[in-house]
Parts: C-alpha cells; sequence; structure tokens
C-alpha cells in the first residue's frame, strides 16, 4: 500500500492557453466607468504656473497625473528617437545595424532611447516624408506642443491590445459629423473614415499594445479629441472598442497508480459494526479492487494543498496502471 506518491518532472506539463476577449464601449460614462483616462498633456515650461495642473479636468475620471510631466513622460517614453534636430539638407544615412542615423525629414541622430515600437519597419517624424515601407510617427515638440492619451487599465487589455482590434470614433457637437480611427496592426494609429478635418488614410497617433497606451500627438486629433470628446455636454460621443489577449497557464498533473499502489480504501464503511476495527472479509479477497473519488496534493511536509474531485468513482486495476490527469489554470 502506497500513501504518497513523488511526481516525476515527466508527469508534470505546463502549456499556456492565449485566450481573447472582446470590449467595447459607448459613451463617455462609459469609459469612465471602465478607468479608461482620457487625459491630455501640454508642452510647458517647468516653472510655468499650470505645469502641474491635473490633466484629469478634460473628462471626469479624476487622476494625480499633472498635463506638464504627461507630455514630458510622452515624449521619453515613445518619441525621444523622433524629436528633430536643427539638421537640414542632410542626405538618408543607416548605421552598421541599418538604422537611419540621418536623413532630409531630421530624424534625431543624437538619441538613442527604447521607444517601444510595435514595429522594426523605418518611421519618420517628418509631416512631408513619403515612404512605401515606413510610417509618419510625427511628435510636435513646439511650445505649442499637445498629446491626447487614451489610457486602458490592464485589467481589461491583459497581456496586450491584439493589433487591428483598436476602433475609436468621435462624433461632432452637432451630431452629424465624426471622426474614426484604426490601429494598422504595426502601432500607428490611422483615421480611416472622416465627416470633419483631416484625410482619411493618414497617421494621427500611436497605440502601444503592450502598455494599453494611445496617443493622439497631431494638432487636429489633440484639438478634436479635446472639442468634440471631453468638453462636449454629450454622452454617447465616443465610441471604443479593442480585442484584450491574456495567456493563462494551464498545469497538467498525471497522477498513476500501479497495480500494487493505493490497493486499501479508507472508506469507514468497510469496517464491520459487529467488532471493533475489523474489515469485511470481501475488502481481504484477492478481487477486491478501492475506488478513487479524491486526489490530495500534498507539499514535502505532507500538508495538504489542493484537493481534486473526480465526477464519478473510479475503480483501480489490478493488471494495468490507472492514471488520472488532473488540470489547473493560474
Amino acid at each position: 500500500m502506497s500513501a504518497f506518491k513523488q511526481f516525476l518532472s515527466t508527469d508534470v506539463i505546463v502549456s499556456p492557453l492565449v485566450v481573447n476577449k472582446s470590449f467595447s464601449f459607448e459613451g463617455t460614462a462609459s469609459l469612465s466607468n471602465a478607468n479608461i483616462l482620457r487625459l491630455q498633456g501640454f508642452n510647458l515650461n517647468p516653472t510655468a504656473s499650470n505645469f502641474f495642473t491635473s490633466a484629469s479636468g478634460i473628462g471626469s475620471t479624476s487622476c494625480s497625473i499633472s498635463v506638464g510631466p504627461l507630455f514630458n513622460s510622452i515624449k521619453q517614453l515613445y518619441y525621444t528617437n523622433y524629436i528633430p534636430n536643427p539638421i537640414s539638407g542632410s542626405p538618408y544615412i543607416t548605421d552598421f545595424n541599418n538604422q537611419v542615423i540621418e536623413d532630409d525629414s531630421l530624424t534625431n541622430v543624437y538619441s538613442r532611447f527604447y521607444n517601444y515600437e510595435s514595429t522594426t519597419l523605418f518611421q519618420t517624424n517628418s509631416l512631408g516624408y513619403t515612404s512605401n515601407y515606413g510610417f509618419e510617427r510625427y511628435f510636435d515638440p513646439t511650445p505649442t506642443g499637445i498629446v491626447s492619451v487614451l489610457s486602458i487599465p490592464k485589467n481589461l487589455f491583459g497581456d496586450y491590445i491584439n493589433p487591428n482590434t483598436f476602433y475609436f470614433k468621435i462624433v461632432t457637437g452637432d451630431g452629424n459629423g465624426y471622426e474614426e480611427y484604426n490601429d494598422n496592426g504595426e502601432g500607428i494609429i490611422i483615421l480611416t473614415d472622416t465627416t470633419g478635418l483631416g484625410a482619411t488614410g493618414s497617421a494621427t497617433g500611436i497605440i502601444n499594445y503592450h502598455h494599453g497606451t494611445v496617443i493622439w500627438n497631431d494638432m487636429v486629433a489633440s484639438e478634436l479629441m479635446v472639442d468634440l470628446a471631453f468638453v462636449n455636454g454629450s454622452t454617447n460621443n465616443m465610441t471604443c472598442s479593442f480585442q484584450s489577449s491574456r495567456t493563462i497557464y494551464e498545469t497538467q498533473y498525471k497522477c498513476t497508480i500501479r497495480p500494487d499502489e493505493f490497493n486499501f480504501s479508507l472508506n469507514p464503511s468497510l469496517i464491520s459494526g459487529s467488532t471493533e476495527g475489523t474489515v469485511y472479509d470481501f475488502v481481504t479477497g484477492s478481487y477486491f479492487s478501492p475506488y478513487v473519488t479524491t486526489v490530495g496534493f500534498y507539499n514535502e511536509k505532507q500538508e495538504l494543498l489542493m484537493v481534486a474531485k473526480l465526477g464519478q468513482p473510479l475503480p483501480t486495476s489490478q493488471t494495468t496502471d490507472t492514471t488520472i490527469l488532473v488540470n489547473i489554470d493560474k
């Protein structure tokens, strides 16, 4: 009889399982209730009186982030390598790793920060630069620079937002015009449909799928976000949808019972009531096989950690191995 049995490394299998879930929010109240922050940052001098003004003034969701630090944080994290230098007329030059270090779009040739790009394709900061293989990652560092940020909490997007699933629509104040935005799967926000300002197909911002952060850095988009969405009294003037992705790790334990193991039952109904502690005769017979109803998992100190219940009693075999598979998701 075996009371405990040690797991071997071959008995434990950990498998990742990726699951997706779609979310859709309509109206400013719906976004606020989901703790989706709608923020705006400005390029201000740290000595300015409004540098530490709360960025939550554009929405009903309370937030401790200030407009000045928000702008600087966005610039540092996502755009440092795309701030123009006062260099013009330089030729298109790449380094040994085929990274652009100088071109006529005034790419920053000095900064080498990690900007969380979602693609390895060439990106430029120039509004006038065209490329068949590049994207416009424009950032306005001027004193009038402005960014509008949509911050999605991690409990919604999980590990990351699935590329090509982000959608955002803003309806204008009169209810007749609108702007629709989608991500292109490479971390760029594209204006896909409009009855207002802007040309469809143009890049207006970026999205970081793993941070749940959407940034509109174009002046038109920033003004649109504020004037038509955050300040407007309407409650149904915006729609936001995306698909989250989360990896669940499933651990499978293979509990194998050999013919000569666990061959005695602990069920108290097998003990005769007429004698003290004596089991019935059929229990001691050679053909008796106990049934398994519960599998207990213990640590090295023989402390019970968890219990797995079978759907129905399972008889053990006296001739072959009996294997019970226990799956745990975490």
